[in-house]
Parts: structure tokens; sequence; C-alpha cells
């Protein structure tokens, strides 16, 4: 049971991480191709339940890990602050969007950066 957690856990945290770069690559081209943006909200709103629904995977999952492995659970309270961390950052990202472009593009760079040090804590752990 424990190993199937984890493989979810890894799954719902590359999907997560491979959906973020995904959109970060081409949303901006797309923005090119479509001035009315018709087509870019559209795949925004993709991106934006494939994210979070395994966001919510990873977290539920690493919650699991956390209350139910008995060897190294403390060290999953990191993993799991990480992934609360980013989803605080990813939250404030997608609520106020009426900030200007450089500060939407650090907040995609904080969200990359907690993402992928959630995952890399996760492979540590695991």
């Amino acid at each position: 049971m424990e190993n199937i957690v984890k493989y979810i856990h890894m799954v719902g945290l590359s999907i997560w991480i491979g959906s973020m770069v995904t959109w970060a690559v081409f949303a901006p081209k797309l923005n090119k191709f479509d001035p009315t943006k018709n087509t870019t909200g559209v795949l925004r709103g993709s991106f934006s339940k494939i994210s979070w629904a395994s966001y919510a995977v990873a977290l539920i999952s690493g919650v699991t890990i956390r209350l139910t492995v008995e060897n190294g659970a403390s060290d999953w309270t990191i993993v799991i602050g990480a992934l609360l961390l980013a989803g605080a950052v990813i939250a404030f990202h997608s609520v106020f969007t009426n900030v200007s472009d450089a500060v939407r593009g650090i907040f995609n760079g904080v969200m990359l950066l907690l993402a992928l040090i959630a995952l890399y804590l996760a492979t540590i752990y695991i």
C-alpha cells in the first residue's frame, strides 16, 4: 500500500509540474497568434483543471503518506509544507490577475521553483 500511495504522489507531482511547464512555454506563443485570447482562455481553463486536480492528488497522497508511513514520516511534513506554500502562491497568482507582466513573471518563477523543490524533496524521502 505504501508504494502505491508514493507512486500516486509522484505521478500527481509530475503531472502538476508538467502542466505548469507546458503552459509557461505555450501561453506566450498562443497570445501572439490569438489576439482575442479566446483560444488561450479555453486552454487556460483546461490546464488549470488538470493542474489543480493533480495538485490535489499530490497533496492528499502526501498527507496520506505522512499519516500512514512510520519510518521517515516526519520528513513528509517538509514536502507537504512546500506543496502548501506553492499552492498559496498559485492561488494568489490565479486571483490577482491585474498585476504587471513583470510581477506575473516573478510569480511564475516562484511557482515553478517551489514545485521543483517539492518534487525534489519527495524523491529524497521515497
